[in-house]
């Protein structure tokens, strides 16, 4: 039952966000027609215009220079400065993202497989719970946290407002 509470939640939190996000973008978009200023519309993830769009397979993925087997990919927003950002995660399977923190608060939402998650600084497997497709996680800033793609890859969407950064726990065991 609390986790349905949760969810509730976060889905309300969602939905105020991509409101603001609505409304702060249709008053940018004012703000430019009245100034006379000519507002590019681009495509494509990590693109500037106010409209984003972009389909998942076309996603540039990176290798994650901290975790081997981690990689991200932008989506929409600049995490780096103070306003709404989507990014994505993948892990392969059998990888252990270690614990780590975030300044902003994170909606994570769980796009393919079962993702392990836990709060906490250590990677206790019995305290993980597990996640699937479909799933949503609120986390509030600065708690730390681990992921595990235990019986596969798992893929995630990342959203927050930033600025945003990580902190990896100081024991790679975590």
């Amino acid at each position: 039952m609390n986790k349905w509470i949760v969810v509730a939640v976060v889905a309300a939190l969602a939905t105020v966000g991509a409101v603001a996000f609505a409304q702060q973008d249709a008053a940018t978009q004012e703000t430019a027609q009245a100034s006379g200023a000519k507002q590019e519309r681009k495509n494509g993830p990590g693109s500037s215009g106010s409209v984003q769009a972009f389909v998942p397979p076309d996603l540039e993925w990176e290798d994650n220079p901290d975790v081997p087997g981690v990689q991200n990919a932008a989506g929409v927003g600049d995490p780096t400065r103070r306003q709404l950002y989507t990014s994505f995660g993948k892990i392969e399977k059998g990888i252990r993202f270690p614990a780590h923190t975030h300044p902003d608060a994170r909606i994570t939402t769980v796009l393919s497989g079962t993702m392990y998650f836990g709060v906490g600084e250590g990677f206790d497997q019995a305290e993980l719970e597990p996640y699937p497709a479909g799933s949503v996680i609120y986390t509030p800033p600065n708690t730390p946290h681990v992921m595990w793609a235990k019986n596969g890859e798992i893929v995630v969407q990342e959203t927050g407002h930033g600025p945003t950064d990580i902190e990896l726990s100081s024991d790679p065991e975590r």
